[in-house]
């Protein structure tokens, strides 16, 4: 039975933007966006066949030193400079959820105001499949969604997180825009990118931006 398969996936998944915005007037650029990069268990129309993302399928590629500053692109855009990088990830029962940090570059500016002002609030993957489950439709037809291949995305390696404006579903977005200058920040001006996972200045990180929140 035909299916249509790339070594290397890129995968849609939006919803409608509900931006959390941490903003200290006057103190510098955009720093960071957090958001879910994947829903878990949501099946997803790819064209050919459904897709979904089992619990846990990327817990080998975002953990460790594996998940630390995984590219985030624009439109995935492989061919430009990305405009930041993962700081921290957190597999939870309805997806992936993820942190990265926004360089200073003026496209990485401009993609977190267009996050905030709702007009970039997607997330977009771009992964290698490694184990799959497929479900065969007896009578397959792409043209009918009930008539599709199915398949479950058991474990795969996560290559990028890109910012998008056209997204696949609704079950992602990005959550949170901050705009403020961390202690330790350069005097140039860039963003200090907060601690990996488990290093000391982590809980202290995440109760400064708790109280930016309130």
């Amino acid at each position: 039975m035909p299916t249509r398969l790339q070594p290397d996936e890129v995968r849609l998944y939006g919803a409608v933007l509900e931006v959390r915005d941490v903003d200290v007037a006057g103190r510098g650029p955009y720093t960071h966006i957090e958001g879910r990069a994947v829903p878990y268990s949501t099946w997803a129309d790819v064209g050919w066949y459904l897709e979904q993302h089992q619990a846990g399928s990327f817990a080998r590629s975002t953990t460790g030193g594996a998940g630390r500053t995984l590219p985030l692109l624009l439109f995935h855009d492989n061919h430009s400079f990305p405009i930041g990088g993962s700081v921290e990830w957190t597999s939870e029962e309805d997806g992936l959820h993820g942190a990265w940090a926004l360089n200073d570059r003026p496209e990485a500016q401009e993609a977190a105001k267009l996050a905030r002002s709702g007009e970039l609030g997607y997330l977009s993957i771009g992964f290698s499949p490694i184990r799959s489950e497929w479900e065969f439709a007896d009578d397959w037809d792409p043209g009918e969604y009930a008539k599709k291949d199915k398949v479950t995305r058991v474990e795969s390696r996560l290559l990028e997180v890109s910012m998008v404006a056209t997204p696949a579903f609704e079950t992602a977005q990005i959550t949170l825009v901050r705009h403020r200058i961390e202690r330790g920040e350069r005097a140039d001006g860039a963003p200090a990118v907060p601690p990996p996972p488990g290093h000391p200045r982590l809980d202290e990180w995440r109760r400064e931006r708790a109280m930016l929140e309130r």
